[in-house]
């Protein structure tokens, strides 16, 4: 059997070179003059990726760790497989069709607009490591979801330019299995478009990441951001403390606050409390200034060195909105904070003579509007 093979392979060599014997320099040259203009270009870029193939890895990739990048032995292996396929067309005398030329142009453009597309996202989105005295990139959240849409995006340009080159475009027809899909997925896209274009824009912008604590008003959410996906964002409900998803179009549509900032500076929240108007300036602010002194008793969350800021927001029909404004040190305990507040306040109207109850208007049909006070303490 090995022996058979043997000789097969050797009758192959022997016909290979019999047909370079045969053609001779002039046949070689006048093979050569006769090709088209897109054999050339193809047949020269190869070239001179194949010279320039390690600068230009170089610079299309990030720094890695190792000799010979796999990004540099695949590019190899596309040119090895080029020049095969010149090398085969001259030595059996046939004449190379455009489409092997531009399927080949094809495959190097689009290998290297991915690694230059690939490098980007990972240097903005990734993270950056040292390794042996060497400082790489590595892969997070946001880079791989971009890096999964770009490669997306890529492939199906490449394969339509594919289909058109090589005239199959019967296959996007309704009637087959391509077109079918392409029908599906038109058909459907009021349903996830909006979505996935809105999570595209949201991770790529990076300004709501894993871990953030966010707040939307008009959805009356205050959660922690565990996962942004391509379709939807998955949140941790701080007060209820479940968890919930909401769609990507929603964080771009609605207003979003995020409370996120530096460690050391923390973030600040508020609590606010109507007080009547029995209760003067002056006595509203002490009892106040005591809630957060009591609140930062309660909670280690609330930052004691940076003082409670006590403020009028609103003179009602019937109280005075006041509000106290503290510093966080753990934004994720925004929810703990807040209850420490409330219970300070609770606890301490007794001890100052503020009522926090206020009274309420009843609006009666045909009839004048009844004010009911609170209960006596």
């Amino acid at each position: 059997m090995n022996k058979t093979n043997s000789i097969t392979s050797t009758n192959a060599v022997g016909n290979v070179v019999d047909s370079f014997r045969d053609l001779g320099f002039e046949g070689l040259l006048t093979y050569f003059t006769n090709l088209e203009p897109i054999h050339y270009i193809t047949f020269t870029i190869n070239l001179l990726i194949l010279i320039f193939g390690r600068q230009i890895i170089n610079h299309l990739t990030v720094q890695t760790v190792g000799a010979a990048p796999p990004q540099l032995r695949l590019l190899r292996i596309l040119n090895a497989v080029l020049f095969l396929t010149y090398f085969f067309a001259v030595a059996f005398q046939f004449q190379l069709g455009s489409n092997i030329s531009h399927t080949g142009l094809l495959v190097l453009l689009t290998y290297l607009i991915w690694q230059l597309t690939h490098s980007i996202i990972l240097k903005k989105y990734g993270r950056k490591r040292e390794v042996e005295g060497t400082s790489i990139y590595v892969e997070s959240y946001t880079s791989s979801n971009l890096k999964l849409i770009a490669l997306l995006i890529l492939g199906v340009i490449s394969g339509l330019v594919f289909l058109n080159l090589w005239k199959l475009e019967w296959l996007l027809q309704t009637t087959s299995f391509l077109g079918a899909l392409a029908v599906l997925i038109f058909t459907t896209k009021d349903y996830w478009l909006k979505d996935f274009i809105s999570g595209i824009i949201v991770i790529s912008n990076g300004n709501i990441e894993r871990g953030d604590v966010i707040r939307i008003p008009d959805e009356n959410i205050l959660a922690i951001v565990l996962e942004t996906r391509t379709m939807l964002t998955l949140l941790r409900d701080v007060i209820r403390n479940h968890n919930i998803t909401v769609p990507n179009s929603l964080l771009l549509n609605k207003q979003v606050e995020i409370l996120t900032t530096e460690s050391r500076k923390g973030i600040y929240d508020y609590v606010e409390f109507n007080i009547g108007y029995e209760t003067d300036s002056e006595k509203a602010r002490a009892y106040l200034l005591d809630v957060w002194k009591r609140a930062c008793k309660i909670t280690a969350t609330i930052n004691p060195e940076r003082e409670g800021n006590i403020m009028l927001v609103e003179n009602g029909d019937h109280a005075v909105t006041w509000r106290v404004l503290y510093n966080l040190r753990f934004e994720h305990e925004i929810a703990t904070a807040r209850n420490a507040v409330r219970l300070a306040a609770f606890e301490l109207q007794d001890e100052h003579g503020v009522k926090l109850p206020t009274p309420l208007t009843h609006a009666f049909p045909g009839g004048p509007a009844v004010v009911s006070k609170p209960p006596a303490s």
